[in-house]
């Protein structure tokens, strides 16, 4: 037979060596045969028998209905694949630990189902080992398949699958036209930064402040900082003075938490304080209109913001969330350093052609102002005292990590018989500074990830 008249490898999957088009001198044998392979191979964790039998008699009743081979196999493989045996992950309880376990770990850090050691681990019942269990995760960690974890899990935790929701207002940030290099290059700079915290163990504190960042030439171009050459990502050491350095100040997160054409420290702030520090606000009063910034440049911020909450209903939830928006005033809606509003009424013009070769014209009003006061008390002169007063709190970091972790592995927010164990991750992680690894390693081994009961405790280490 020539190559090219072979089936494809797909067919063989289905079908194995029975060719094309289906020649089989024993349908019935061969229909049980392919039909166990097939949820053997499909399958994450074993199949019960009775399970087994119900989808090969659906195949051998199609036969016997007079439907070719090839057409009754394939209404097997389907029924499998729309099961609740391929399409849901078991809880880790009961007779199915290990495996629940090797699927969880899998699809936690690799997004995927798990590979051949995982799988031989868990048949073995070797996974409830601490001691296994730790290197699967370092395994996990060092793989190539990590990077979807982080797609994934910062994708849903900080919505960086929104980040090209917006685009910049072309009147207002002409320099931003069509720039989507750029935009790029914010979304593989958190990514590269929160693998370095995990894969170095640093403190979770590095989310809010870190003496570091990673840019390419674009970058760094945004950001202020010296030349860089290519397009792959650079750690670049920060002097004491930079105002950059974490997540807070991250391009990436400064556009998601803001809009096209304007920052708001209303919606910035409450951003902020949900997804980093995991102290979201309440939903606002019916009937309260949002604060809207003036892009005339007429009216300062602050004065919007003092009208807004002159009723004592509105003044106290704002005072919680209000001050860090205000420190992250100095940042445009790219996360660009700025000391000046724009806008597109009175003052200082400023004119050209952009990128494009388009015309530009607006203006430079209304100076920054990005002093605060937290509702606790802690005042604030600008982004660097923000973050002092919060890299000061490294347990609510933390917290908001593990109940983040909780979230994407298990499918479920920290409920109240869980918090126990967060606290005891917390205390165990406490004295070196709540780092990152060490927060997941805790976490994997917890019964919030393995699921063990309180009177049935994991195996000793």
């Amino acid at each position: 037979m020539c190559i090219r008249d072979r089936p494809p490898a797909s067919h063989q999957v289905l079908f194995d060596d029975l060719g094309s088009p289906i020649n089989s001198a024993n349908p019935e044998e061969d229909a049980r045969r392919l039909m166990r392979r097939f949820i053997h191979r499909a399958a994450r964790d074993p199949v019960p028998a009775d399970a087994t039998a119900a989808f090969e008699n659906l195949v051998l009743s199609g036969l016997q209905r007079g439907m070719p081979l090839a057409e009754a196999l394939l209404s097997g493989y389907q029924a499998f694949l729309c099961s609740d045996l391929f399409l849901y992950l078991r809880e880790p309880t009961g007779t199915n630990t290990d495996f629940a376990i090797a699927n969880r770990l899998s699809h936690f850090l690799g997004d995927t189902r798990p590979d051949a050691e995982l799988s031989r681990l868990a048949a073995a019942g070797q996974l409830r080992d601490p001691r296994i269990l730790r290197q699967q995760v370092d395994r996990h960690i060092a793989s190539p398949g990590f990077s979807r974890f982080v797609e994934h899990f910062l994708g849903c935790w900080l919505d960086l699958r929104e980040l090209r929701r917006d685009s910049p207002d072309i009147r207002l940030y002409p320099e931003y036209r069509l720039d989507d290099y750029l935009v790029g290059s914010m979304k593989r700079e958190t990514h590269t930064f929160f693998t370095e915290m995990i894969r170095t163990n640093l403190p979770t504190t590095t989310l809010i402040n870190a003496d570091f960042l990673f840019a390419n030439d674009r970058l760094a171009d945004h950001y202020g900082l010296p030349p860089l050459t290519g397009s792959q990502m650079q750690r670049v050491a920060l002097p004491a003075s930079s105002p950059y350095g974490g997540l807070l100040t991250q391009a990436a997160l400064l556009k998601i938490s803001a809009n096209g054409t304007s920052t708001s420290p209303v919606l910035r702030g409450a951003w902020m304080m949900d997804r980093l520090l995991g102290n979201p606000p309440p939903p606002p009063p019916p009937g309260i209109p949002a604060v809207e910034p003036d892009i005339r440049g007429a009216t300062t911020l602050r004065a919007q913001l003092a009208l807004h909450t002159q009723a004592q209903l509105c003044a106290s939830c704002h005072a919680s969330f209000d001050p860090v928006g205000l420190a992250l005033e100095n940042f445009d809606v790219l996360g660009a350093w700025r000391t000046r509003y724009r806008g597109l009424g009175e003052g200082e013009t400023v004119t050209g052609i952009d990128r494009t070769g388009h015309d530009f014209r607006y203006v430079i009003s209304q100076p920054v102002d990005a002093s605060g006061t937290l509702s606790d008390g802690s005042h604030f002169e600008d982004i660097h005292g923000l973050k002092t007063i919060l890299t000061s709190r490294p347990r609510q970091l933390a917290k908001n990590l593990l109940h983040q972790f909780t979230v994407y592995a298990t499918g479920t927010p920290v409920r109240f018989s869980d918090r126990t164990e967060i606290a005891r991750i917390l205390d165990t992680c406490r004295d070196q500074g709540y780092r990152a690894r060490d927060l997941l390693y805790a976490f994997i081994e917890s019964p919030v990830f393995l699921g063990y009961q309180a009177n049935k405790p994991p195996l000793n280490r």
